[in-house]
């Protein structure tokens, strides 16, 4: 009995290590500036302060150090070339 009780343990341990096959994992970065571009009239709001844009600009914001997370995107594809 102890055997079994260890072994449903130990599967639900490694089960639970991995995330869920369709969840977004994340990377994150810290900065000293942010740049973005804003294709029109937008409010952003970073931390404490909100960045108003009332027409087309690139925002860069230079109150850092910046936090940013960044999804992180996986492909399986794979792309053998033989020369």
């Amino acid at each position: 009995m102890k055997f079994s009780v260890a072994a449903v343990a130990f599967a639900a341990g490694v089960y639970a290590s991995y995330p869920a096959a369709n969840a977004t994992q994340y990377t994150t970065e810290v900065v000293t500036s942010y740049e973005t571009y804003c294709p029109g009239p937008t409010q952003i709001t970073y931390g404490t302060n909100t960045y108003t844009v009332t027409e087309a600009t690139t925002l860069t914001i230079t109150d850092c150090p910046c936090t940013i997370s960044k999804p992180v995107y996986t492909t399986s594809l794979v792309s053998c070339a033989t020369w």
